[in-house]
């Protein structure tokens, strides 16, 4: 996926075939996790949320640009049931592009696993916990309980056969407590785990150095789900930036290694365009607004002047990186760790900005 004919690798546009989206339906969750990278709020009615046609037009287009995989996410996507079954169907039927999707898990019931339930749509459903017990896993959702209802979101995902991933994203302090949460999510049927790594995105961004584990810290997480991984034949997995931290990891099909704005974007309720989804809480990194081009992914995907630098980036040949003194980290790590932690200074002097 390289041009040595021009610096930002866009001469040839089949180079860049537009293969995965997330994209959130809607912008309202039922929790207030402290570190949501799409800052999802606790309200009734969406703000300037996309709406279906809205969201048909923006999926129509990246169909035509190669799509094959797309993700729907929120806020909590199960809070409009009816928006995501018709996303999913349209993606399923009229685009014939397989669909996932990333819940809380607190708002699942037996009917939406039944056949022909909303659930039973996805080739993937993944259900997130941010510590390994009520307390910790509570204490960063701010609601009392989500930890109880998560859990039996995930066993009645498990127990109707769907394929179910749970989510697990340590922060510091709670590293330790996830090992026996992966043996009792594996008593009710769970066998797929997926391992990520804190960004330093939205919420997060402002109390990352506050959040983020140490690496003993991480080292005893990696230690500990690879230990159980192996004495309960549970899958345990991770993309990209996370096995920066945790290489003796499995390694998530499809991120082998970094592809944000290669072959992927995440779009967020209001249009905004990212390079991948880590990054849909760091508005630097925003490509643009879908609004602006009618809800044509075109134009963002092959004229931004962002994703062409992110493009340069990737490959190692963005003019100005060399004279910076922070160019190993930037090659070395996940961008969106290194933009989330620039300060404004930093930022300004940046060449992916130029």
């Amino acid at each position: 996926m390289t041009d040595s004919s021009q610096n930002d690798g866009t001469s040839k546009r089949s180079q860049f075939l537009l293969e995965h989206v997330d994209i959130e339906i809607n912008h309202r969750c039922n929790l207030l996790c402290k570190h949501c990278s799409a800052r999802a709020v606790r309200a009734k009615a969406g703000v300037d949320e996309l709406s279906v046609d809205d969201l048909k037009k923006i999926l129509h287009s990246a169909a035509s640009l190669g799509l094959r995989n797309v993700g729907l996410t929120g806020g909590e996507p199960l809070m409009d049931k009816e928006k995501l079954e018709n996303i999913a169907r349209f993606c399923l039927d009229d685009l014939g592009v397989p669909v996932h999707t990333h819940s809380n898990g607190t708002l699942v019931t037996v009917e939406m696993c039944k056949q022909g339930g909303v659930l039973s749509l996805f080739e993937s459903v993944s259900v997130t916990f941010l510590g390994g017990n009520a307390e910790s896993h509570d204490s960063i959702t701010q609601v009392k309980g989500s930890f109880k209802r998560s859990f039996e979101g995930a066993r009645i995902i498990a127990d109707a056969g769907l394929p179910l991933t749970c989510y697990f994203i340590p922060t510091n302090q709670t590293c330790h407590e996830f090992k026996a949460l992966a043996a009792e999510l594996h008593n009710v049927g769970v066998r797929r785990i997926r391992a990520m790594a804190l960004a330093p995105s939205g919420r997060a961004r402002t109390i990352y150095d506050k959040t983020i584990p140490d690496i003993d810290e991480m080292r005893v997480f990696e230690k500990d789900l690879l230990q159980i991984g192996a004495e309960l034949s549970i899958q345990i997995e991770a993309g990209n930036c996370t096995r920066m931290s945790m290489p003796g990891l499995s390694i998530l099909a499809g991120h082998e290694r970094c592809m944000s704005g290669l072959n992927r974007v995440h779009i967020n309720s209001r249009g905004d365009v990212f390079p991948c989804t880590a990054a849909s809480g760091v508005s630097e990194l925003m490509l643009g607004n879908l609004r602006d081009s009618a809800f044509d992914l075109k134009e963002i995907w092959f004229a931004s002047p962002l994703v062409r630098n992110i493009r340069a980036l990737q490959r190692k040949i963005l003019d100005g990186c060399n004279e910076c003194s922070r160019i190993k980290k930037c090659y070395d790590t996940c961008m969106v760790n290194v933009i989330g932690t620039m300060n404004s200074a930093e930022l300004k002097a940046c060449a992916l900005f130029r």
